[in-house]
């Protein structure tokens, strides 16, 4: 084995005075070697690099292997039986780790964090391992007991950690036949730290090695120069490289590299910063874009604009971490047809990872019903043969809407004791759920027979094949979240993808992060995302930088022979054998800054710099932009960054870009495009609502029948009851407060079967209040016994929460029954949850008709039957709320506005609909006299309105059939609510301004307005 160290300056350097020799006298017999010719670099930009110049000065490439650190471990480990785990199983193993620590200890917050979240932990063992610590040595014992049972577990799964691998293969190189021929590794530094053991041994595995190392500098000099003097230890003394030909900077980008040096060490003196204000450097252009999009877009024209340039040679668009800017910076080249190399990418969906899939996921870690309807939409299997999915639904919603408990097992019972849903219950005992707690086979053999029943043999030939050889050593039991985490991130794991034009690797237009552009020639460079947030943050450790860096001062080696000559020299520092440097937060830090102090001196043409006005996280402030930012426009404008030069510079940024876009004409469909631009406009123009506004085009072909309730709604949120209606849309409503609907229901039957009649009339007689309360009270009790029931047949006990919410249901029922106390002597019958006719035909005018259907909480009744409908000819309608909703208060409104001037105020601000139309519908079954009440929980009983008061709004109630017979309904109202619950839109509806909608509204509907002044 012979190596031969080299040290550069620059990639230039390295280029003309290594690494071109060394592929003259190694590419023309590389593929007569019996042992590969091989290339180690840390990126494959970097390898993209190497094979563009070689081609472009036509030097073969044939029999030369260009590896990645993973590809390296692989050649050297090959053939050597250890068994190197996925990443998947490690984050499982130590779950279960600290799962069983958490056994022991439910106190220990530390075992939680690990168990809920392994892969933190995870990384910080890898770094520790990597760097020769032993756990023993770190403070925290409950960190120290999970280590180290993780490690037991794992060894006895026969896995070989990775650090242990490369250790391995560095003790066995010399032992072992050459595995290379001619070895050349270059482009790594004192970031790499954790790649130590893995280069060693590649180094000492062929008979001739070549490698090339930076030549530190001070942003991190001490971790390169301990990188450089390991090296030397280990393979002897860096011969230094010349510094390579000097190339021609185009512009002045010598007085940026001149400014950029001096900034922050020495003084400018006033007149030169004045005269560096007067004649800016031209070579570096500031763009700012407003959002993310507009930025983008900026970028795309820049690199448009460098590509025209004569001196383009290579150029890097560098961002601080994959998210929206690289994605649309890559679309938007692909749409330009930019020939680019997306060394970032994106993300595509595993082939297992369908809609299906991740609804059984969530189905399993929450068996609630809205995971099991989400799963019934998405798998093709016939759960339910014989009923409808709607079907199922509506039936499993009442069947919840009457216990208010989600559990599944728990509703599949209640099915169970039903008639009308057997045939449910019998489709959710084929719905089978995973252990709660299990051993890793027993989760196997029961995942093996649910993917049998939905046909997933795919899925489960995948699991099978990673879960050989090992599963069945953990004998351990633990909790079914890790199991479904792994089977999530083993099946669900992503793959890199790129658009058409965005896989060229020998293009000029290069995407990558800031952290792999070092090490490489650039002609341009593209800053892009210099914002403060879009940068992320460095992980938090969980040992401390002072121990870090204790350690790592244990484990340096000094050097100092001044006595006698050394290969080294005076002052040297390498790492102890069997140790690498490991890297804290404080180190990290210094290689950013030394990445970025690279980046910018290296560009020779020119260099571009990008950042958004406006924060993502808060569209409305202005985001701050990073050091890098403010210090390249100090050094090329000669002033510092505030916000007016934030927006100055966007504004000048949209005058350049002006009409420019990077989409293809030909891509562009201007049809589609035009019409979402009219119906954008459409709906801001002050006119009635149109078609794009929640409206049909023309009248409805069936007739249109709605719920009371909805008719009140739609006075409200008139966009969600026309979706509901006419789209049977119905949003999942799973931020409104399910207990209020609990309640209300409830409270209504219990007082129902309180007083219903036997023979089924609909009107009883009103009995003493107390025989009614002591039905109630049975009732709900009853009610109770059935839900315990349920809950024990599931071997569940019945939650806290729930018998509390029973309790106070039974409170809010006793106290509406209590307000019955005194009328049976004036009113003699009573009809709790009088059904109305379905649909029931409203006479508004000659020949218009509401068309609704309801059910009234309450209707007390006195006089003498006759031959009405209805029976009784004086009515008492009384609804009655279990939430917090008020009764009229009628002191607020003008004490000289008549009962119906009253009434009106209340109908256009969207109350007392509901008793309206329950007033109308009651006179046109028969009843003459009819009152009306709005009965809150604290609330006197006693008549509010009457039904003289409902009659007398003709024009409200005639807006309303138009609203019927057109289906117009508009928009009303705010679409998102700062404050308490607030109906979600399923559609993808941009905001209007409140006071455009409100004006829009009375021109649609005059008499459904109310003036602003009344509205006080």
């Amino acid at each position: 084995m012979r190596a031969s160290l080299y040290m550069a300056s620059s990639f230039e350097a390295a280029w003309q005075h290594v690494l071109l020799p060394w592929f003259e006298t190694a590419a023309p017999r590389a593929f007569e070697q019996r042992a590969p010719v091989a290339v180690v670099t840390p990126f494959r930009s970097q390898a993209y690099l190497l094979r563009s110049k070689l081609l472009a000065r036509g030097i073969s490439l044939l029999g030369i292997k260009f590896l990645s650190a993973a590809q390296l471990r692989e050649r050297l480990l090959r053939g050597c039986g250890l068994d190197i785990p996925l990443r998947e199983h490690l984050r499982l193993l130590l779950a279960i780790a600290a799962e069983q620590l958490v056994g022991e200890d439910p106190e220990s917050l530390v075992a939680k964090s690990v168990a809920r979240d392994p892969d933190h932990f995870l990384r910080v063992i890898d770094q520790l391992h990597a760097a020769g610590w032993d756990f023993d040595e770190i403070a925290e014992p409950a960190l120290r007991e999970i280590a180290g049972r993780f490690a037991k577990i794992a060894r006895d799964c026969g896995f070989t950690f990775v650090h242990e691998a490369d250790r391995l293969a560095a003790t066995s190189a010399e032992q072992l036949r050459p595995r290379f021929a001619h070895l050349l590794v270059v482009g790594f530094n004192g970031a790499d730290w954790p790649l130590w053991p893995l280069l060693h041994a590649a180094v000492k595995s062929p008979a001739q090695a070549t490698v090339v190392l930076n030549d530190p500098r001070d942003e991190a000099r001490d971790l390169d120069e301990t990188w450089v003097g390991t090296w030397e230890e280990a393979f002897g003394a860096v011969e230094p490289i010349g510094e390579a030909e000097a190339k021609s900077l185009s512009g002045n980008l010598t007085a940026l590299n001149s400014q950029l040096s001096r900034t922050g060490s020495l003084l400018e003196t006033e007149l030169e910063r004045i005269a560096r204000a007067q004649d800016p450097i031209d070579s570096v252009y500031f763009l700012v874009g407003r959002d993310a999009t507009e930025q983008a877009r900026a970028i795309v024209a820049l690199t448009a604009k460098f590509l025209c340039e004569d001196n383009c040679e290579r150029i890097g668009i560098l961002f601080p971490q994959k998210g929206a800017l690289p994605r649309l910076v890559a679309r938007f080249l692909d749409s330009a047809q930019i020939a680019h190399n997306d060394g970032i990418a994106h993300s595509s969906p595993s082939v297992f990872d369908d809609e299906a899939w991740r609804a059984w996921l969530e189905l399993q870690q929450n068996p609630r019903l809205k995971f099991l309807f989400r799963f019934l939409r998405a798998v093709d299997a016939k759960i339910f043969e014989k009923v409808s999915i709607f079907e199922v639904e509506e039936k499993l919603r009442r069947a919840y809407a009457d216990v208010l408990i989600d559990n599944i097992d728990i509703l599949r019972e209640a099915c169970a004791r039903s008639e009308d849903k057997a045939a449910i219950a019998s489709g959710l005992e084929k719905v089978q759920f995973l252990p709660a707690m299990a051993t890793c086979s027993e989760f196997l053999e029961q995942t093996k027979k649910i993917f049998a029943q939905f046909g997933w043999k795919q899925h489960w030939s995948e699991v099978e094949r990673l879960s050989r050889g090992w599963a069945e050593r953990v004998p351990k039991r633990f909790s079914k979240a890790g199991y479904l985490r792994w089977l999530r991130e083993i099946l669900g794991a992503s793959s890199l993808g790129r658009d058409e034009y965005g896989a060229h690797p020998y293009s000029r237009v290069h995407l990558l992060p800031y952290s792999e552009a070092e090490g490489q020639s650039w002609s341009h460079l593209i800053f892009a995302g210099l914002n403060e947030e879009a940068w992320p943050a460095l992980d938090e450790e969980f040992i401390g930088d002072q121990e870090i860096d204790q350690f790592n001062q244990r484990n340096k080696i000094l050097n100092r022979r001044a006595i006698k000559r050394s290969r080294h020299g005076e002052g040297q520092w390498s790492i102890a054998e069997g140790k690498t440097f490991l890297l804290g937060s404080a180190e990290r830090r210094q290689i950013r800054r030394r990445q970025l102090r690279n980046l910018m001196e290296w560009p020779t043409a020119g260099i571009g710099v990008t950042a958004n006005l406006y924060s993502e996280s808060a569209p409305s402030r202005i985001a701050n932009p990073t050091e890098l930012f403010s210090r390249l426009h100090f050094a090329a404008r000669g002033r510092g960054v505030s916000q007016r030069t934030l927006q100055a510079l966007e504004e000048q940024t949209r005058a350049w870009l002006n009409d420019w876009s990077p989409f293809d004409a030909q891509k562009t469909d201007s049809i589609s495009v035009g019409r979402t631009r009219y119906a954008y406009d459409i709906r801001r123009q002050l006119r009635a609502f149109g078609e794009y506004e929640f409206a049909l085009r023309t009248p409805p072909e069936r007739p249109v029948t709605l719920r009371v309730t909805d008719w009140e709604a739609a006075l409200k949120r008139p966009a969600i009851v026309w979706m509901k209606v006419f789209l049977g849309v119905d949003p999942a409503d799973e931020n409104s407060d399910a207990w209020a609907t609990a309640t209300g229901q409830w409270v209504h039957r219990w007082l129902a079967d309180s007083v219903r009649s036997a023979n089924g009339d609909a009107f009883v007689e009103l009995h003493e209040v107390d025989e009614i309360r002591g039905r109630l009270v049975e009732n709900a009790r009853q009610f109770q016994n059935q839900v315990r029931a349920l809950c024990t047949a599931c071997a569940q006990s019945l939650p806290d929460w729930w018998t509390s919410g029973w309790s106070n249901a039974l409170y809010v029922a006793n106290c509406l029954a209590a307000k019955l106390s005194g009328l049976e002597g004036d009113w003699t019958h009573m009809a709790p949850e009088f059904a109305l006719e379905s649909p029931m035909n409203i006479s508004v005018s000659a020949n218009e008709s509401l068309r609704v259907s309801g059910r009234i909480d309450l209707i007390l009744a006195r006089g003498e039957r006759n031959q009405s409908r209805i029976g009784f000819p004086e009515l008492w309608i009384i609804d009655y709320k279990t939430g917090r909703q008020r009764a009229f208060s009628l002191h607020e409104l003008r004490q000289r506005e008549t009962p119906q001037e009253k009434f009106r105020k209340l109908l256009g601000k969207g109350r007392g609909v509901q008793l309206g139309l329950y007033a109308l519908a009651a006179h046109a079954l028969g009843a003459s006299d009819v009152q009306l009440s709005l009965l809150g929980l604290a609330d006197e009983l006693k008549p509010q309105f009457d039904v003289d008061d409902a009659l007398a709004q003709k024009n409200f109630w005639r807006e309303l059939h138009r609203m019927q017979e057109t289906g117009g309904f508009g928009m009303f109202g705010p679409i998102h609510s700062d404050y308490g619950f607030a109906h979600a839109y399923p559609l993808a509806t941009l905001g209007i301004d409140k006071d455009l909608l409100q004006e829009k509204w009375a021109i649609t509907y005059p008499a459904l307005a109310i003036a602003a002044e009344e509205n006080l």
